[in-house]
């Protein structure tokens, strides 16, 4: 035991330093590890496209550094600790301000962090007036009181009733502009702080010169300010838009009724709960909160003004939440088994609440973004009040909601309510109901976000090893059976129930991570350490070198969450040395328990907080850095250290958040909008933006709304063409990724996965086309088509495109519009005539790539992997011409003037489709800067020139093999062929020797 001991560190300074050494340390070693491995390249197992893979970066690195850096200081710090305790470190005299920075550097790291990330999501800065308010108020109150324990209640009490107070003046003044909506009245603006200041000013007079009155005072703020805040809920159906000087109101009468029916609802139910206690002494301000109230302060928070109308964002995304539900009820379709919901269950909610509470059509979707969050929002807020009281339901909601719930975090959005129950002591008092709370809740978290839910199930997983080992220990499932056997019986036959249904979608869902899983994650982003890796223009630049103002966007988006693992590491060995040490307070157990759960779901979360690093933007890893800060390490106070809180410190950590986060917002850069602008500010319309009723054009799933006239333009275009070309019943398929218009119209999804985007691989493709196998559409919209990283159908999903094309399809364009129509289809409809010779220019428009980057050079390096999956051609291709060329003896070739090629020649004519990838091995001999290659070929229905420019690709030259995608060209596809043509680059003295050069088909 001894021996243990002095591994273990002898205080938390020791601890401390042997952590900044055990930093420094790894630091350098990866440091030196990213110097040998940088030379490393990504390996792929099939032909996947996305960016990392267009640039050929090594994606790999990323994962390879961050678990270094960790395992590294794993690995010095029990050393470190070791040699530290060795050392006799004395106590550092510090005068009053550096003992408390000393004491309390993390939580001031953690208020300025939360500072700054408030303010890039929301750019809020209406608190530094209540923030400066409280700031004045609590030296007042010091300079009067001596009593440490009424001294405190006087200054929650400032708080709590100021604050109240300030959102009532906002609620009331909101009232007010949603009668009489005029967003050029100015003065409103500064309105609710005037009238704040003037209820301070008030409660200082009496607390100096009748402070018996102040508890009265206190309790008229409370009860009056909790009876206005129900009417803010009539904000989610505000319905003010602006086209220019113009202000137009289009309010749903559904949701009015609804939203006012809350109110009441709210405002009836705090009033009957004031009656009730409203002659009851209470001893502390919390005790005046009614829960109804917190709803209100919730939506206060997290509403965020609308876009003017449903179509803003893109019709990928936008299809993706609302398409799966349509489906599932209008086609009878199984989530995860008859189609896909990349967005897992969170998709059908976003539904649900679009159906429910607005209009039930896609005119309401801006609505519908900001009221999921709220709605999330208010669930976890009253959880929190049942399990923890109104005093943290409170705080949670003024420093935390705002981050947490922020829209662009939904797919975190069950993390808070997962750890929360899990951790609280009345589930953890109870193995038999703990097992059953993770079981279920794994569930739902996992249907709601794979990665997160899989995540956060497996970091769980041995404290429900231990949680089901004591049940059965202790025979307390046996236990329960006896005392209800009619319930437990009853509970058990539901739950089997339930699983039995869901089974085949919790399967689809398994089987999505593996189809998707890491192939996908190593092919789009952006790398770590690619060049177009910078901070934002947004951020602030403090240093005149890129490099630092580089790494110090790096320490908050990714520095975060490793700098909150390490944390957990350092406290997890200081509770075991308490625990060693004789401890045995359960506290001590369990914090050893909530640091190791946080630290493997940290780790096991790596692949999603790296999967999408985008340049310039927080994304997924900044959202990861903000769960740690606004809700891990808090937790940490809330579960263990609540009760070793000097109270009226910790109050003034309350004081530092609402100054930093306003102050930062007040003098930062950005034009923000204060809580009393978003919430009365009204949507502004484009001029290029029309109002439509889509029922009565035929488009009823459109609804009433503001949208872009180029957009419903093309809306009426398709339904035209689908009203000309479908028969009732039919449906088409799709390889523009807007999967929105499936909604749009009403169609069924023919292919399990909606867009071409999602199929990365052949496993996904696969099943796509099994799908199609069993019925052919007769419609497939081609265009104008989104792209996102991963190029056109024609590379993203080849197999899927090659699967059309080469099927009796011919082109045909309405407008803007461009679809494949079966020849059958343009025969019957009589639409046009010879289609086939006037849609291959078309084809290849929307098709061809003509630049393929680096994307031949990642994949000719993996054929090896690959190799299974082709075909080598029989037909040779000897060199049958060349241009500027000179030969040298041991055979390599060496450029000599601008134009240099060589031609090869088939022995026999091959068709497109038997032979679609050539595959090139060269050496580039000697030192060569970076050049370009292009490659063109002749087809057998060439008119005029043998060679042009628009029947070539372009791509990237290196040492090794190269694998060019000819057959993502519509034209080599549908066409026969029997000559090639590669120039290598556009220099002299480039020397290379082709080994081999062959075509190559797919087969697999």
């Amino acid at each position: 035991m001894s021996n243990l001991k002095s591994f273990l560190p002898k205080s938390s300074m020791h601890l401390l330093i042997a952590s900044v050494l055990a930093v420094i340390l790894s630091l350098v070693s990866t440091v030196a590890f990213l110097k040998i491995y940088a030379n490393g390249k990504q390996v792929y197992h099939d032909i996947i496209a996305g960016n990392i893979v267009w640039s050929d970066q090594f994606k790999s690195l990323d994962y390879s550094i961050v678990y270094c850096f960790i395992l590294c200081f794993c690995l010095f710090l029990i050393p470190l600790i070791y040699f530290v305790n060795k050392k006799s470190i004395a106590k550092i005299p510090m005068n009053p301000s550096g003992l408390f920075l000393s004491k309390n550097a993390l939580i001031c790291f953690f208020l300025l962090f939360y500072a700054v990330s408030f303010y890039f999501f929301s750019g809020n800065s209406s608190f530094i007036y209540v923030a400066i308010l409280l700031f004045i108020t609590y030296f007042v109150i010091v300079c009067k009181k001596t009593d440490t324990m009424y001294k405190e209640q006087i200054f929650i009490s400032f708080i709590v009733s100021l604050t109240f107070s300030y959102f009532a003046i906002i609620t009331l003044h909101f009232v007010y502009s949603f009668f009489n909506p005029n967003p050029s009245y100015k003065l409103a603006q500064i309105l609710p702080e005037v009238l704040t200041l003037l209820i301070w000013m008030l409660q200082l007079a009496i607390y100096f010169y009748a402070e018996h009155l102040l508890s009265s005072l206190t309790k008229i703020l409370m009860y009056s300010s909790q009876l206005i805040l129900p009417f803010i809920t009539l904000v989610l159906v505000f319905g003010v838009y602006q086209t220019g000087s113009k202000i137009e109101l289009h309010r749903s009468n559904y949701t009015l009724a609804i939203m006012a029916s809350i109110a009441s609802i709210l405002f009836i139910y705090t009033l009957l709960l004031i009656l009730k206690h409203r002659r009851i002494e209470v001893s502390n301000v919390w005790d005046y909160i009614c829960w109804p109230s917190l709803i209100p302060l919730t939506i206060i928070m997290l509403y965020s003004t609308p876009v003017y109308g449903g179509f803003v964002s893109d019709d990928f995304h936008l299809g993706e939440i609302f398409m799966p539900l349509q489906q599932m009820l209008n086609y009878g379709m199984k989530l995860n088994v008859d189609v896909m919901s990349i967005q897992g269950i969170m998709g059908p909610m976003y539904s649900l609440v679009n159906d429910y509470i607005f209009n039930g059509n896609l005119s309401s979707i801006n609505y519908t973004f900001v009221a999921f969050p709220i709605i999330i929002g208010t669930m976890v807020v009253l959880l929190i009040k049942k399990l923890y009281g109104s005093k943290w339901a409170f705080l949670f909601i003024i420093f935390s909601l705002p981050i947490l719930f922020e829209s662009g975090m939904n797919r975190t959005y069950l993390i808070i309510p997962y750890v929360l129950i899990l951790f609280h002591k009345n589930t953890l008092s109870n193995p038999v109901k703990w097992v059953i709370f993770y079981f279920w809740m794994s569930l739902i978290h996992c249907l709601y976000n794979p990665s997160m839910g899989a995540a956060l199930t497996l970091a769980f997983l041995p404290l429900f090893g231990l949680m089901l080992y004591r049940s059965i220990k202790l025979k307390l499932w046996s236990k329960v059976f006896f005392e209800h056997r009619l319930l437990f019986c009853s509970l058990v036959v539901i739950q089997l129930c339930i699983l039995a249904m869901l089974f085949p979608t919790l399967w689809g869902t398994v089987q999505f991570i593996l189809d998707n899983g890491s192939a996908n994650t190593l092919a789009y982003g952006i790398s770590l350490f690619s060049d177009a890796q910078a901070s934002p223009d947004w951020f602030p630049k403090p240093f005149p070198y890129d490099k630092l103002n580089r790494l110090l966007w790096e320490s908050i988006r990714i520095g975060g969450w490793v700098s909150t693992l390490l944390l957990f590491v350092g406290v997890t060995i200081f509770n075991v040395k308490k625990v060693i040490s004789f401890n045995r307070e359960k506290q001590t157990y369990l914090m050893i328990l909530y640091c190791t759960i946080s630290i493997v779901f940290l780790i096991l979360i790596t692949g999603y907080s790296l999967g999408r690093l985008d340049s310039g933007s927080m994304h997924r890893s900044g959202s990861i850095t903000f769960i740690c800060f606004a809700f891990l390490i808090p937790a940490l106070y809330v579960f263990f250290l609540k009760n070793k809180f000097n109270s009226v410190a910790y109050h003034i950590y309350l004081i530092v958040f609402a100054v930093l986060l306003g102050s930062v917002a007040t003098f930062g850069q950005q034009q923000v909008f204060r809580i009393t602008e978003k919430l009365m500010q009204p949507m502004l319309v484009p001029d290029n933006a029309i109002f439509v009723n889509g029922a009565k054009q035929g488009i009823p799933d459109v609804g009433e709304g503001f949208i872009a006239k180029e957009r419903w333009k093309e809306m009426l275009d398709f339904e035209s063409v689908l009203a000309k070309m479908l028969k009732e019943g039919e449906t088409y398929a799709d390889l523009t990724n807007r999967t929105l218009f499936y909604e749009i119209t009403n169609k069924r999804v023919p292919t399990f996965y909606s867009a071409d985007y999602l199929a990365a691989n052949e496993e996904i493709q696969e099943k796509m086309i099994k799908n199609l196998d069993k019925e052919e559409p007769p419609l497939v919209f081609i265009g104008p088509a989104i792209r996102h990283d991963g190029g056109p159908a024609s590379i993203r999903a080849y197999r899927l495109y090659k699967w059309f094309l080469e099927r009796d399809y011919v082109y045909y364009q309405y407008n803007s519009l461009q679809f494949l129509v079966s020849r059958q289809r343009m025969l019957e409809t009589k639409a046009y005539e010879d289609t086939t010779n006037a849609g291959e220019n078309e084809l290849r428009t929307i098709f061809h790539q003509k630049d393929l980057k680096s994307l031949p050079v990642a994949w000719g390096r993996n054929f090896k992997e690959m190799r299974d999956r082709f075909q080598s051609s029989p037909d040779n291709m000897s060199l049958s011409g060349s241009n500027e060329i000179v030969k040298e003896a041991d055979g390599s070739i060496v450029t000599n003037g601008n134009d240099p090629y060589v031609s090869f020649k088939l022995d026999h004519t091959v068709k497109g489709k038997d032979a679609d990838f050539l595959l090139i091995d060269l050496n580039i001999i000697g030192t060569q800067e970076p050049f370009q290659g292009q490659l063109f070929w002749n087809s057998s229905n060439r008119k005029g020139e043998k060679y042009d420019e628009d029947h070539s690709f372009l791509f990237n030259v290196v040492g090794g093999q190269l694998l060019i995608p000819l057959g993502s060209d519509p034209d080599w596809l549908r066409n026969t062929h029997n000559e090639l043509r590669f120039d290598i680059g556009d220099k002299a003295n480039v020397k290379v020797r082709i080994n081999s050069i062959q075509l190559v088909r797919l087969v697999k």
